[in-house]
């Protein structure tokens, strides 16, 4: 996929890793509709800057929460003041500690929600938008423990578990159309309320033994949407702690 004059969705798109992913692609020439929930502030710097570097920009405030109607929000803006979408990133989630016997109901439907069911209906908006002679692509932020569970975040856990398990499977539905790929990535910023010590010591479990950055993902990120033979993967960016 040549990225340049592309349209892209990124979900989570005014901070943190959905920030740096969406600077990235607007680099390369992809215009790009940031998702946000609460972060209005934050979304219309993000929508300034990606002006700033050449491409078309818009903001769009939707709550995951509640999946059908946000997909259909976030496509129908999109859409209007874009045109058609050729590029998903699913980078929005939440990750709330809670093993079994101190996981409730409420927790785990936000959860499924916004990190599975959210991502699966804006996959099926993305697909049924896409016009027949358009190629197109998702990326799927995941996590590596979804296929090597801990515990400690129970609901979290699997809904990343499904996450995968819904990129292989839409890789399958939507090719060769489209490509359906996933990043799971390690150690990259500190969770809320997580001290910087407490993150850093984090790189003495993985063989790299350091921690990764932003940059790191949205490179991913990069890779995937431009390599035409690679669908249904999950890539790492961990620096191994998974193994």
């Amino acid at each position: 996929m040549i990225l340049a004059g592309k349209t892209a969705i990124v979900t989570g798109g005014a901070l943190r890793i959905g920030r740096e992913i969406g600077r990235a692609l607007a680099v390369q020439g992809v215009h790009i509709c940031v998702h946000y929930r609460s972060s209005a502030a934050a979304a219309q710097e993000a929508v300034k800057e990606f002006r700033s570097l050449g491409v078309r920009a818009s903001a769009v405030c939707v709550d995951l929460s509640v999946p059908v109607a946000a997909a259909r929000a976030i496509f129908e803006q999109a859409v209007s003041e874009l045109g058609s979408v050729q590029i998903l990133i699913n980078s929005a989630s939440v990750f709330e500690t809670g093993s079994l016997l101190f996981t409730d109901e409420a927790h785990w439907d936000r959860e499924f929600a916004i990190n599975l069911k959210a991502p699966f209906f804006l996959s099926q908006e993305f697909a049924r938008q896409l016009p027949q002679n358009m190629s197109g692509a998702i990326v799927n932020l995941v996590d590596w423990r979804g296929e090597r569970p801990r515990p400690g975040h129970a609901a979290y856990t699997m809904s990343k578990a499904g996450l995968i398990a819904q990129t292989r499977l839409l890789a399958q539905e939507l090719g060769p159309q489209v490509r359906v790929n996933a990043i799971a990535p390690g150690a990259i910023l500190p969770p809320p309320g997580e001290s910087l010590a407490q993150f850093e010591q984090r790189s003495m479990d993985s063989p790299l033994q350091k921690t990764g950055t932003p940059e790191d993902i949205a490179r991913a990120v990069t890779y995937l949407l431009t390599a035409p033979f690679v669908t249904g993967e999950v890539l790492h960016v961990t620096g191994g702690v998974e193994l």
